[in-house]
């Protein structure tokens, strides 16, 4: 039911991004099969759904992030490991992948379990494979955990080193400018611990949009 100029795209933790046509993937089998080569040292984070016209908003662990357009990264067979998509720094990794456009604010939140939405209107589309653009000045010792995307009254769950997951609406965090190095905090983080990431619910339809019925699909 997907257009045939959808992809799925996956980015690694170590700045990888790749996208293979829906096409190419295999048809339901009990058997798995290669979707992207992960290189040593590397993990995957994302996985998600593109049309051929969305943009591609990365941020890392040191508060920066970059965002360029999709069509900069080549459809690629399933053997392929991808491209490089944000310089990182020494100890940088990818900590947040959002689809653009979307509804709703960016969300972005430290392992202090602080948070602030930004406008997607704050970052600029920039090339491939660049340094990107200061997301958040974060205060020393303090990292980004993660990114998310949505309207106000939307949840992500939260989730911590060593205490359980918490849910929070995106709209416990305050908007701000990229500019703003303050955050309120929205998940109680004890001595010892950190928010390590966080996760929403995923919705195909959010990045493409299925064939309405009766219509031909290649047309």
């Amino acid at each position: 039911d997907l257009p045939e100029e959808a992809c799925v795209m996956t980015v690694t933790k170590g700045g990888m991004v790749k996208k293979s046509p829906i096409s190419e993937l295999p048809g339901a089998s009990a058997q798995t099969f290669t979707l992207a080569r992960v290189n040593d040292g590397d993990a995957l984070g994302w996985v998600t759904l593109t049309d051929g016209q969305k943009e591609v908003l990365l941020a890392t662990s040191t508060g920066m992030a970059i965002r360029f357009k999709e069509d900069e990264v080549r459809p690629m067979g399933l053997v392929a490991a991808g491209v490089n998509s944000i310089k990182l720094g020494v100890g940088d990794e990818v900590v947040g992948c959002e689809i653009l456009p979307g509804e709703g604010d960016l969300f972005a939140i430290g392992t202090d379990g602080k948070a602030k939405r930004l406008a997607p209107t704050e970052f600029p589309v920039q090339g491939r494979y660049g340094r990107g653009v200061i997301l958040w000045g974060l205060p020393p010792g303090v990292k980004l955990a993660g990114l998310a995307q949505g309207k106000p009254n939307a949840h992500v769950t939260i989730h911590l080193l060593k205490a359980a997951a918490k849910q929070c609406r995106l709209d416990e965090a305050p908007v701000r400018k990229r500019s703003a190095s303050r955050g309120d905090a929205v998940a109680e983080v004890k001595p010892g611990d950190s928010v390590i990431g966080l996760t929403s619910g995923w919705v195909f339809n959010r990045y493409v949009q299925p064939k309405q019925p009766g219509t031909d699909i290649k047309k």
